[in-house]
This record gives structure tokens, sequence and C-alpha cells, in this order.
């Protein structure tokens, strides 16, 4: 990426929240890479070196500063930049970081050449896809070293490092530290917690709204300006609650049956809460629609509402398809009630069953909870579609297979599958323009969809949104 160093100068001068993330600082006599907003006292131009990746910057020899952890810094602008490959890469990375994924398995996923996959990660992540996955589970592992009372052993394994050793050499390596020199002391209560950067402005009330009236009585609760829910992946089961806290984090409290996938179960709560969004420049770009811009300010920082398992939110829309979001709240809670599993980890929590997995749904009496037919057809056939990887909705697939293979089963429409994309598959353009509400205020605001690209998703959420 071309830039001016001049104004990259101005921006970390006035130490700008909104510019976190978007560029690292790289000081030349000390090697030490920083975050924009760092506290500490600034260099002189001639002595800094601009970079618009963390991983480019330690590729060229700098530590990451301890002040500002720009390590922890959300998502770069550059991430909508890469090409779906490349993006499609980073999520197998994420969802396979504990299995020893060699780049030879990444580039067979990707039905792509070894040599191919690697010219990619270098021309537009300026890094290998060994180092990005190693600063992956590095970043992991001192956010938990900071913040949990899990071991360092366990800490160690749960982030993707096959033994203690190599864990200990690169941790030392990275961040010229070992793990202990970072270890915290426990919390007083014996919690789990851990914090996520988010990048202003955050619109997190009206997130908990989106969430709240949707949620199903049994697996989450939205209380205090908190979002907690019951999770399962893979053999964990757990819980987790999530709140805001100072320094443009989300606090993260947890609870897993069993030591896990981390880095899998920190991408899944990026993704339900819209981590890596850059809304200064989503907002920039739907501003040029002179007919939007008034709304936007209204707004500001609004994101796109996740989900916890692509199943899941699959199970809920076809069940909403053409019924209010309340009468399929009431649909959905009834199924959950009878054919979810009842959680036995943790008796002190509020909440009871996790939502049925496929092959729960496969073995359910649909019929006893008051949906039709077709749609009953329509959800077996989707279980048996993810059961049988078929149909995988973690976003690891290809994106425009994984449509195809959802509009082909019976009773799935166009509007269905562009919401999945928007809420599960992760894709920041999809617009289910068939909405009946979308097409309303479009209608009477005179809007074309077509300026909005590639955040048209983001538009969908601001038009809901809207009051007219």
């Amino acid at each position: 990426m071309k830039y001016n160093p001049k104004e990259f100068y101005r921006a970390h001068l006035a130490k700008d929240p909104r510019f976190d993330g978007k560029f690292f600082v790289a000081v030349k006599t000390t090697k030490i890479y920083c975050r924009p907003i760092c506290p500490a006292r600034k260099a002189k131009l001639e002595n800094l070196q601009f970079y618009i990746h963390a991983v480019e910057a330690e590729a060229a020899g700098y530590r990451p500063c301890l002040r500002c952890r720009p390590e922890t810094a959300p998502g770069s602008a550059a991430w909508v930049g890469t090409s779906a490959t490349v993006r499609r890469a980073l999520r197998i990375m994420e969802n396979f970081a504990l299995t020893e994924l060699s780049i030879n398995d990444l580039a067979f996923k990707l039905g792509i050449g070894r040599r191919w996959l690697c010219k990619l990660f270098v021309e537009q992540l300026g890094a290998n896809p060994r180092t990005i996955l190693l600063s992956k589970k590095l970043n992991i592992a001192k956010n938990l070293l900071e913040s949990s009372t899990l071991s360092i052993s366990d800490i160690a394994f749960s982030s993707g490092f096959q033994s203690i050793r190599r864990f200990n050499d690169a941790f030392k390596t990275r961040f010229q530290k070992t793990p202990s020199e970072f270890k915290c002391k426990p919390f007083s209560d014996g919690s789990l917690k851990i914090q996520l950067n988010y990048r202003p402005p955050f619109d997190w009330n009206n997130l908990l709204n989106f969430f709240s009236n949707r949620a199903l009585i049994k697996v989450e609760l939205i209380e205090n300006g908190s979002y907690q829910r019951l999770i399962q992946y893979g053999e964990t089961s757990g819980w987790f609650k999530a709140k805001l806290c100072d320094g443009n984090k989300i606090e993260i409290e947890f609870k897993l049956n069993k030591n896990a996938n981390i880095i899998e179960f920190v991408t899944r709560l990026k993704n339900i809460f819209d981590l890596d969004c850059d809304s200064m420049s989503i907002e920039a770009t739907l501003c040029e629609d002179e007919k939007l811009k008034p709304f936007l300010k209204l707004y500001s920082g609004l994101r796109i509402p996740g989900c916890w398992d692509g199943f899941e939110l699959a199970v809920r829309t076809i069940i909403g398809q053409k019924i209010s979001v309340k009468g399929a709240r009431t649909i959905l809670n009834r199924l959950v009630a009878t054919y979810g599993e009842k959680q036995s980890f943790d008796n002190s929590l509020s909440l009871t069953h996790f939502f049925p997995t496929p092959k729960d749904i496969l073995e359910a009496d649909l019929a006893k909870i008051g949906i039709t037919l077709s749609k009953i057809a329509s959800i077996k056939c989707l279980a048996q579609a993810v059961v049988n990887k078929s149909i995988v909705l973690d976003g690891t697939a290809d994106f425009a297979d994984t449509c195809r293979e959802l509009l082909a089963i019976k009773g799935i429409w166009p509007w269905t599958v562009e919401y999945i994309a928007m809420r599960a598959l992760r894709n920041p353009d999809s617009f289910p323009e068939t909405d009946l509400e979308l097409q309303k205020k479009s209608i009477h605001l005179g809007l074309n969809s077509e300026k909005w690209k590639p955040w048209r998703a983001y538009a969908a959420i601001l038009l809901w949104n809207i009051h007219l």
C-alpha cells in the first residue's frame, strides 16, 4: 500500500483513536513498534518507519511496545483489501490452529499451490503464512498470561503450541521476556477473563438491542449492559459474558469445561461483536451517498451482529422466514426447551440449555414445536448437509459454493442466504434486497444500494435502525 509518511506522522502526533489499527509506527533507534495512540514520547519523523500490518513490522525486526501492545490492535484497514483467497486462508488458520496445520494442508484446502499461497501472503500481508499463524498464537498466549488464571502450561497448549519448550522459545524471541514475567496475579473470584480490542466508534447499545430482541431464554441473557450465553464447539462446552470496559476494549469473562482451542474461541467472539470492523472507513464510503449521510451521523459505530455458530443462525433464519421476530423467538424457545441439551458443567449459571446441534435436529420431531412441514424439511436437509460437511458455515469454505449449496435446499430463498452470509459467513457486502423493510425504506428515500459496495451489509443494518 502507498502512503504519505507525513500524513501518518500527523495522525501519530494526534493520538487519534480512530486511526488505531490502521497503521503501526516503528522507531528505528529502539527497534520497537507501536500503535499510533501510544502514550510514549514521540520520535522525530526521520527516525520512524510506518507499516500497515503488525506482522510486517515484526518481519522487519521490530519488537512490540510493552505500553501500547500493538499486537492487540484491531484488524488493519488492509484486511478488506486482501483477496478472498487470503481472507479465507486466515479464517482457516484461526479455526485449525491447534491441528498443526501445514502450509501444504492450507494450500490444499484452498485449492491452490503452496508457492502461490506464500506469494499472495507476502504481497498482501507482508509475511508468510507460518509467521502470521505464529503471531496469532503468541498474541492469544500473551493476552491469557496477562488476564487469566490459567497456568503457563495450559496457556501454551490452549494457544496451539505442542510443547512448553517451543512455546517458551517463541515467546521470548518475540517479546524479549519469558512467559512467567507476563503472568498476572490470580483474580480474587477465580474467574477467567480476556480483553479484546475494537476500533471506535462502537454502538454497543444498538448491538445489545438487536441481540435482546432475539435472545433465547435458556441460552442467552442481556442485562446491565452485558451479553452472555452458553456455547459449544467441538467437544468443548462453556459460557461467556461480554461487557464494555475502558481503553476501547470488550472484557470477556468465561468458563469452559476443558482447556480448548482458545484461538477459535476468540475468533468466534470477534465474529459475534464484529470487532475487526473499521467504522471510520466504512462510514466514509457510505457517506458518499448524500441521501444516506444524515442517518450515519445518528447511528455512528454500527456493527453487524454476528453469531456464535453458523448452523444455529441458519436454523433461526429458516424458522424466521415469513413470520415476525417475536413469533420466531417463541418457536425457537420451544425448540431449545424440547431438544437442547441441558448444561451440567456449572449449576450456578442462570442459563440452562445449549442450542440443539445438527445431530440433535436430525433426531428431533420438529412437528412438536409448531412449524410447517416445508420448514421441517428444509431444516432437516440443512442439518444433514452440515453433518456430512457438504455445507460448512464457519466462513472457511468457498463463499460462492456455500451460497449455492444453501440455495439448492428447497425452502431456502435468496433472502435467507444473504442474511446467513451477512451474520454467519462474515460477508460485509451481503444485502438481503428482497427484505420488505429494506425495500420500503429504499423506495421512500430514493436509495441505490449499488453505491454502498463493498459495505452493503452495514447499510442494511443502518436501514433497519432508521425510523421513518
